[in-house]
């Protein structure tokens, strides 16, 4: 078998093995999240959002897919790898738009960009690639009376 073959079938199993980690991890997250959120709470949920940053970090930080979940009293967000949180309270959430990009990223789709006062009353916001995007635009701006 010549080299490029055994280059080709390294590099599937490679994708094989991170496709199985990233459901497990995926899994994992599920059940911890759900837990902590049972679906009495949850208002929406989007168990495979792509959080594309956080303008406060800046532009190198790299996007990574995780659960979001709205509730009545706040917008949560559980990245995959590395394993970070992100809890908006409603009321410091003060506007709700769908820009194509954020922090010079794309896909070429509208995303869920949310405007927040942080902890220390500072503005921040972050953007989600979701499915479903119209309806969590809306839910989150009667939810959190934004415009």
């Amino acid at each position: 078998m010549p080299v490029l073959n055994y280059f080709i079938v390294g590099a599937l199993l490679l994708a094989a093995g991170l496709v199985f980690m990233l459901r497990n991890l995926l899994k994992t997250a599920k059940a911890e999240v759900y837990a902590e959120y049972p679906e009495h709470i949850r208002i929406l949920t989007s168990p495979m959002a792509n959080l594309f940053g956080i303008q406060s970090r800046g532009m190198k930080q790299i996007r990574g897919n995780g659960i979001l979940i709205l509730t009545a009293s706040q917008l949560y967000f559980r990245m995959l790898l590395p394993r970070r949180e992100l809890m908006i309270p409603l009321s410091s959430i003060t506007a709700v738009e769908t820009p194509k990009s954020f922090l010079g990223k794309t896909k070429g789709r509208k995303l869920l960009k949310i405007d927040f006062r942080n902890d220390i009353g500072g503005t921040d916001s972050a953007a989600w690639l979701v499915p479903d995007l119209e309806k969590w635009v809306e839910t989150i701006k009667g939810s959190a009376e934004v415009n």
